[in-house]
């Protein structure tokens, strides 16, 4: 049997062949699914993933960069973080003559990986994906088809792709050891959803390392994965103190740390004197919410410009990638305080 060609090269008939069926159907099954058995699909989903297939018009606008489109997927809109730097990669993207076009993968890298090729097959210029951790055909993808691809909100070690974005351990560890200095011992964390999320389980990471070093154990039973959202942040509170009793909880960014904070006075508790109460990514509504909220800045416009620079250099320049690591500061506000001020 002829071996299938692989990559931009790759035909309708290759897939056909490693799928075991007709070329008519693998149209079929790309661009009408519904119309074909799922098990059949299935079988041709996975020859166009193994051969990395794109359509001959997609190969043809791919080898000259001349859409003008860019892509980006991100995680979800519900969180505020991703609209503002989507926001500025759009208009950046804009000045330098470029459309961004957009999709939500709702935290499952296996939809991003199908989202990617979407794209991919609409002819994008370049991509623009959340986190360095993407599934394999993905990964794959960009390497076999050489696609310009900028990662956020992370760094590529090595830096085999650009990327812009932040040492999401360090700032873990930066919240951790400003409550170890308050005088805590006895602290829980609510984390952000950590399956497909290496920026949520750095923090985690760093905040464990922080406490280790002070000789304290952070358990398993003592995270609490939630979903970026009032009212999973608040339910995270809640399970955290079935658990145990905790003088301090690191929120894994400020949409949980609000949630914790309404939950934690819902039970009578008061924030900070009973418990201290943290969150990640400085957004607008942590400096006005009661108690205001100590939180971990992170230039969050930023990352959209430096992110568009960063294509516009790779698609325009022909450079090699780059890495671009944004600062951290910690933003102290009234919801931390020292165990000695707790309520006797």
């Amino acid at each position: 049997m002829t071996r299938s060609r692989e990559g931009p090269n790759a035909t309708a008939r290759d897939v056909a062949r490693l799928a075991g069926v007709s070329t008519a159907t693998v149209s079929r099954a790309l661009s009408h699914p519904v119309l074909v058995r799922p098990e059949t699909r299935k079988r041709v989903e996975l020859a166009v993933a193994s051969l990395n297939y794109v359509s001959d018009g997609v190969a043809r606008a791919l080898s000259t960069r001349r859409t003008g489109t860019v892509g980006a997927v991100i995680p979800t809109l519900d969180n505020a973080i991703y609209a503002v730097s989507t926001h500025s990669l759009q208009k950046a993207l804009e000045q330098a003559g470029y459309t961004l076009l957009l999709a939500c993968h709702e935290f499952d890298l296996a939809a991003e990986a199908r989202i990617v090729r979407a794209f991919v097959a609409r002819g994008v210029d370049a991509l623009v994906l959340v986190g360095t951790e993407h599934d394999a055909a993905t990964r794959r993808l960009l390497l076999t088809l050489g696609i310009p691809c900028v990662f956020t909100w992370s760094l590529e070690r090595p830096h085999r792709n650009a990327s812009v974005g932040f040492d999401n351990r360090a700032a873990g560890r930066m919240i951790a050891e400003y409550l170890l200095q308050l005088g805590h011992r006895r602290i829980g964390m609510i984390s952000g959803i950590v399956k497909g999320n290496d920026r949520a389980r750095d923090r985690v990471k760093g905040v464990t390392e922080a406490l280790a070093k002070a000789g304290i154990d952070l358990p398993h039973e003592h995270v609490v994965p939630a979903a970026y959202s009032l009212r999973a942040g608040g339910d995270a509170l809640a399970e955290l103190f079935r658990r145990a009793r905790f003088t301090a909880v690191v929120c894994g960014n400020d949409v949980l740390g609000i949630g914790a904070i309404q939950e934690a006075q819902s039970m009578g508790l008061n924030v900070p004197m009973d418990i201290s109460i943290t969150g990640f990514d400085d957004m607008e509504i942590a400096s006005v919410v009661t108690p205001a909220l100590t939180t971990v800045r992170f230039p969050i416009a930023q990352v959209g410009l430096e992110a568009a620079r960063l294509l516009v250099e790779c698609m325009e320049s022909n450079v090699a990638p780059r890495r671009i690591e944004l600062p951290l500061s910690l933003v102290v506000r009234r919801s931390t305080a020292t165990t000695s001020r707790r309520k006797r």
